[in-house]
């Protein structure tokens, strides 16, 4: 009997396997495609050597924005610093220009992007209130979710948002196509309400953000969303959970049947409301909390109530010293860092484990997106997604080297030491990223067109 060759060997690592933790195992592909896990020696093409390393799941990123149209962001870009992160599927947000909330936008937006991307992509689409039935088109178009705001708490003019009936009639809608929908809380209401109030004292300051969009606002808006999510059987990402308020909310509504999912991002995790008033720049919708809030928040990361860490990749320019009120919202260059600071926290300060990350990062956003098992996992069968990590290193993180589009190159965490690195990264079997060194070319991505969610995912408890 002829042995099986393959095309690519990982050896040598600590595998997360699918629901795992590290184990000693290599990794065989074929046709990109995880063809064996096996402890015996493989023949293959190519090798990469895993040694002393941990191997994870890519990460799946359910909340990235380039926003098509605008001058801050390339999918080319974008997509690249993905790869040099780990991150090998993106489910990418609608919020462009013109947004896409039809499938004519859906459409065009595809075609103009097929052949731009590193990484796997998935694409939102979104509600238009003159014309509902454009979700079923979307659906039929490709899109594999939908994304919603809670009245006018957008970037202004950027995204439309909806009201409460409008809210039941897409989350009605999204329930019978078997999609998940992503929603933006925030209650417009006290949001609107709070920022004349503030502004009418003279506020300026970094702090007034917070003070502006509090966090029962996002309680409020997201109790409503879990409500109208049980009322309709359908699934709801609660994204960018800021508050532990919140995350408690959705545990108690999943408790009651809601299908209902709380989403956090690392700089909700990772940065305080004080690092905010040191820097004008940390500014994002919602926003950061007091550092009791964001130990309460790893809590219920730690618990299991928090199921998806997602980045809110927002490269929106942001200046030193602009006034509050100016200052565009984002994180900045957030997907290709996610991975390693969130990971080094996790990991080296709060005890969580590699597979709780893997969890985190690949599996449940898999899960929740229709994309599992085929991402979000190393099982046999799956598509070769892989990072290989270093689980100890040290690294400080220093802007100047991240990708930026045509703009001032900042981070969060410039001068915060890594601890956790991405060194290789594996797409459907192909090395795109070894040592740091992007290998890959834009077009390697394709479109996912996801199968309904309803499948794959733990019923709420």
């Amino acid at each position: 009997m002829t042995p099986q060759r393959y095309d690519l060997a990982i050896t040598g690592g600590d595998v997360v396997l699918d629901g795992g933790e590290p184990t000693r195992v290599d990794i065989g592909v074929v046709d990109g495609r995880i063809a064996t896990l096996t402890d015996q020696p493989i023949d293959a093409d190519e090798q990469l050597d895993a040694t002393g390393r941990i191997v994870l799941p890519g990460v799946v990123d359910e909340h990235f924005h380039v926003f098509r149209g605008y001058p801050w962001e390339t999918y080319e870009n974008a997509t690249r610093a993905a790869a040099k992160g780990g991150v090998t599927t993106v489910v990418d947000m609608p919020l462009d220009q013109p947004t896409t909330v039809t499938a004519a936008a859906l459409e065009d937006k595809l075609a103009a992007i097929e052949h731009a991307c590193h990484v796997d992509y998935a694409t939102f689409g979104g509600y238009l209130p003159e014309d509902p039935d454009e979700m079923t088109a979307m659906a039929a178009a490709g899109a594999g979710c939908f994304k919603l705001f809670t009245g006018g708490v957008a970037p202004p003019g950027m995204y439309p948002g909806v009201d409460d009936g409008q809210l039941l009639d897409a989350l009605r809608r999204a329930a019978a196509l078997g999609l998940t929908t992503t929603v933006h809380c925030e209650n417009a209401g006290i949001v609107d309400f709070e920022t004349a109030r503030l502004q009418g004292e003279g506020r300026t300051d970094m702090a007034a953000w917070d003070d502006a969009r509090p966090w029962f606002a996002e309680v409020a808006a997201a109790h409503t969303v879990a409500l109208l999510a049980k009322v309709t059987g359908a699934r709801v990402v609660i994204a960018h959970a800021s508050s532990p308020q919140t995350v408690e909310m959705v545990a108690a509504m999943r408790r009651q049947g809601a299908d209902v999912w709380s989403e956090t991002c690392h700089h909700y995790l990772c940065s305080t409301k004080d690092d905010a008033r040191k820097d004008g720049r940390l500014k994002w919708n919602p926003p950061t909390r007091e550092a009791d809030q964001v130990a309460r928040l790893w809590e219920l990361v730690k618990s299991g109530d928090v199921h998806a860490i997602g980045t809110d990749h927002a490269p929106l320019p942001n200046v030193a010293g602009a006034d509050v009120w100016d200052q565009l919202p984002g994180a900045g260059n957030a997907v290709e860092i996610v991975l390693p600071v969130f990971a080094t926290d996790a990991i080296h300060t709060h005890g969580l484990t590699f597979g709780r990350v893997a969890e985190l990062m690949s599996a449940t956003p898999a899960k929740l997106f229709g994309l599992y098992p085929r991402k979000g996992a190393i099982r046999i069968g799956s598509d070769a997604d892989l990072v290989v990590v270093d689980p100890d290193g040290s690294k400080v993180l220093d802007a100047a080297e991240l990708e930026y589009h045509q703009q001032e190159k900042w981070s969060p965490f410039h001068g915060r030491t890594l601890r956790v690195l991405p060194l290789h990264t594996v797409l459907r079997g192909r090395v795109i990223v070894r040592d740091g060194e992007v290998l890959g070319t834009p077009g390697d991505g394709v479109h996912l067109r996801p199968e309904p969610s309803t499948a794959a995912v733990p019923t709420p408890s």
